[in-house]
């Protein structure tokens, strides 16, 4: 064997390990972590402090008059509800409902601000108007459950809480079923991460449609690059050494993507994004800050960069193939499930759901957005200006 050879050997079984830690390992031990190490925080269930909701909009004229009544439905004290909705140069009739909502709303402050900038500058702009303790962060058609605010504020009864992340449910569309999808699974199977994170205090990412967090810990989002605003702020809550949680019963709902090709193109723009992010919050990737750095390691990054560790896993199995058996079966293993990807996807098309194979297709279909995401990345073709799924 060639010292070249070995070389190659190195990286690819570096490559291996690094997939199995991420998808196996880190689950494993987050949940150990979980069960061993869990916090205690100090609740009461009658703290109601006023509360300002936080909505940034973008031409939302389809769900932005149900997501607004949705919360006066809710069982928290109104009185103690302000909504600070900024529309972020609106060329629909996003504008003409929210003024006419404010008219029959007092609580509504609304900011129609005629040039757009990009998400990242409304909430900057947002939160200074906001004059409430606890921020309340909102997606245009996020639908929260009637106790969902009273269970994401008790938490702050407890001074080491800087942040409460509820639980977001997806709905599906029944195109999106047909196309294919996989997405609840993906998602059902990121919750419980998330879930298992919060129960020590250092979730990784909240879900962007129902966070929450102490106005004292905001960090002004940088606005010069794209920026994902609910990982953003959730990582510089930890830095300023709080707790930021997970709690499944604040739940939420919000639909899915319409379609496959919507979904796809989210997740490019969603990777691409959310590495520029990476840059503003490098620190904790130091060991340092341990669980933090250890699970960003662990259940973002790496995930990030599993394409590129897939392709890389491909080709030096190639250069391997005449060294031993192990490398012959792994690259027939390698090309059996990009097939079985492939077909799966096929035979979705004809009407024929094998679940096993579209499992297989949409790991392949998420990591090619996630490479095209990365792509866009480095050559700065990623942009700040928020861009929503398609409505329905």
């Amino acid at each position: 064997m060639t010292i070249m050879q070995s070389i190659l050997i190195i990286i690819f079984l570096g490559c291996l390990i690094l997939l199995i830690h991420s998808y196996v390992l880190y689950p494993l031990s987050i949940w150990i972590l979980s069960l061993i190490s869990r916090k205690k925080y100090h609740t009461e269930s009658n703290y109601s402090p006023k509360v300002s909701i936080i909505i940034s909009v973008f031409n939302e004229e389809k769900v932005i008059e149900k997501t607004i009544r949705n919360f006066l439905q809710s069982d928290y004290d109104l009185s103690k509800i302000e909504f600070v909705i900024g529309s972020d140069n609106s060329t629909d009739s996003t504008n003409e409902i929210i003024s006419k909502l404010q008219r029959e709303i007092p609580a509504i402050k609304f900011f129609p601000f005629p040039k757009r900038r990009g998400k990242s500058c409304v909430l900057n702009d947002l939160v200074n108007e906001a004059s409430s303790e606890i921020l309340i962060f909102s997606d245009a058609n996020t639908i929260y459950h009637r106790d969902a605010i009273n269970n994401l504020v008790k938490y702050y009864v407890d001074p080491i809480v800087g942040g409460v992340s509820g639980k977001l449910n997806l709905i599906e569309f029944e195109e999106f079923i047909h196309s294919g999808s996989q997405e609840i699974k993906y998602w059902n199977f990121e919750t419980w991460l998330k879930e298992k994170e919060g129960k020590i205090g250092k979730l990784i990412g909240a879900n962007g449609g129902i966070y929450s967090l102490r106005k004292k810990y905001f960090v002004q989002i940088p606005t010069e690059y794209p920026i994902v605003d609910d990982f953003y702020l959730s990582l510089k809550v930890l830095e300023q050494n709080r707790d930021f949680l997970y709690i499944k019963d604040a739940e939420a709902e919000e639909l899915t993507a319409p379609n496959l090709m919507a979904e796809f193109k989210r997740k490019i723009r969603g990777n691409a994004n959310i590495l520029s992010t990476i840059k503003t919050i490098k620190k904790l990737l130091n060991p340092s800050f341990g669980v933090i750095s250890y699970s960003l390691w662990s259940h973002k990054l790496i995930r990030w960069f599993t394409p590129i560790i897939l392709i890389l896993i491909f080709i030096i199995n190639l250069f391997l193939y005449q060294t031993g058996e192990f490398f012959q079966y792994f690259l027939i293993i390698q090309l059996l499930l990009y097939f079985l990807g492939l077909l799966g996807y096929i035979l979705n098309k004809l009407n024929f759901r094998v679940q096993p194979l579209l499992l297989i297709f949409y790991f392949l279909m998420t990591n090619t957005a996630m490479l095209i995401g990365l792509f866009q990345f480095i050559l700065g073709k990623n942009t700040a200006y928020w861009q929503s799924t398609p409505r329905q």
